[in-house]
Order: C-alpha cells, then structure tokens, then sequence
C-alpha cells in the first residue's frame, strides 16, 4: 500500500471524481457512434435473432444465481456485514443483466438499450459502493449505495429521453457510472488498506471488463479472426468472467488479522 495520509487519499478520490465530471460537462453532449446498433453478428439460429449476442448472456445470469444460493449457505461468502444489501443487489443486478441484454439483443432499439444500461449501472454502482465499504468506511459505502443506483438510474434515463427527442442521446452523465468506478477501483486498491484478502479478485474483475469494452470496440476485427465468433459477444463472456472473480474472491478470502479503519 502506498504510505500517503488518509486524507491525502480521499482528497485524491474525490478530485480525480470533479475532474471527470468536469470533462464530461464540458464534452457535452456525448453521444454513442451512429452504427451503434450494427453489429457484425447478425445471425439467426433457432429461430433466435442475433443469436450469439443473446445466448453470451447467459453466464451473467449463472453467476448470479450461484452467488445468490451460496450466499445463503452460512460461512460461505466473506461479506462486510454492513453491506449485505449491496451484495445482493450485485448478485440479483447480474441476472437483471443477463434479462436486460439479452432483451436488447432480441429486439435492438433504444427503449431495450436503456434497459440494458440500467442493470448494468445497478451492478456497477453495487459493487463500487461494496469496494468503498470494504476499503474506505463501511458507512460510507452503504450511505452511498441508493443515491449512486438512483443517480445512475437516471443518467441512463435521460440518454434515452434525450434520443428519442434529438435522435442523438447525451450519454455525459451516463458515462461517469462507468468511467469513475473505472479509475477509483485500483486507486482504492492500491492506497487503501484491506480488510479482506484476495482483494486482486477485484483487480481481476476490473481487467476482464475492461477487456470486455477492447473486444466490444473490436467487434467486427474479431468476427473475421475468428470466422464467426464476434467481439460484442466476447464482451458479454469477458464481462461475466469478471463477476464470477468477484463472487470468487468472496468465497475464497479471509478478514485480515492487522485490519484497521484509517
């Protein structure tokens, strides 16, 4: 852990979160690109429209489940006991997920898109406030659990509004659930001190995500390298490997003996 005063940490967190959001007023509006909906696989098998982006989903909704029955087994999962509805809500998000993104991929068009958008937020926001709790102030963590969901909630709702009037929906402040999670989670990680063990399953769930956007950027270039297995549907794989990491550093880690708060 690197040795700079508490405050010193916190000050950085929060001024890494204005600059970001500063750039996102100031690259206002932000908008997604216009052959957004045109994905390289199209194909329909078993009479199932865009089959592969429908069927990849399905591992989010597995995680989730798994997470949610061991979860009920005592002495399985290591939770911060003050953060049990944050877990849950990760847990039920990832299978919101698994819904949402498949019903976007049935029937690709703005409205199922917000959908997708806000399970993945609810997600996002749960586990960002599960690593504050865990690493900074469990009461922190759980004062900010509800105003993040709704905030993020409403990011996603005002993009899709913003669409269907403009025909172009502002995604600023929808951008910010994802980037400044993004940014703050290995800073925790590497200034704050841990409560539990296995904390670099959190790391390895943040690198699958973010080899999960790489693929989704990639899309049609790993189509073609794979002659038939597109980039969007990497990401749904990559993006739920990095849930299970999460699950799986709940199940394998300890509470450390030399823990303290500050």
């Amino acid at each position: 852990m690197i040795k700079l005063r508490h405050r010193h940490r916190l000050w950085l967190l929060i001024l890494s979160a204005l600059i970001l959001t500063l750039l996102a007023v100031l690259f206002s509006p932000i908008h997604q690109s216009r052959n957004f909906y045109d994905y390289a696989d199209q194909r329909t098998i078993l009479s199932i429209p865009n089959f592969w982006n429908v069927i990849t989903n399905l591992p989010f909704a597995l995680v989730g489940i798994i997470a949610l029955r061991n979860g009920k087994k005592p002495d399985t999962l290591t939770l911060e006991p003050t953060m049990r509805n944050a877990y849950l809500t990760m847990f039920w998000g990832l299978i919101a997920v698994c819904i949402g993104s498949g019903y976007y991929h049935l029937v690709p068009n703005s409205f199922s898109l917000m959908i997708d958008r806000i399970a993945l937020s609810i997600v996002f926001m749960a586990l960002y406030c599960i690593v504050l709790a865990e690493y900074i102030s469990p009461s922190l963590g759980k004062r900010l659990l509800l105003p993040l969901i709704v905030y993020s909630t409403l990011s996603v709702i005002y993009w899709y509004i913003t669409d269907v009037t403009t025909g172009r929906g502002d995604m600023s402040a929808y951008v910010l659930v994802q980037v400044i999670p993004i940014i703050h989670l290995p800073i925790i990680i590497a200034l704050f001190k841990a409560k539990f063990s296995h904390g670099r399953c959190y790391v390895f769930a943040l690198v699958s995500y973010v080899i999960s956007k790489w693929a989704e950027s990639n899309d049609e270039l790993l189509y073609e390298l794979t002659n038939g297995f597109s980039g969007h549907s990497f990401k749904h794989l990559f993006a739920a490997l990095g849930g299970y990491f999460v699950y799986w550093g709940l199940r394998k880690r300890r509470v450390l003996k030399n823990f303290s708060s500050v």
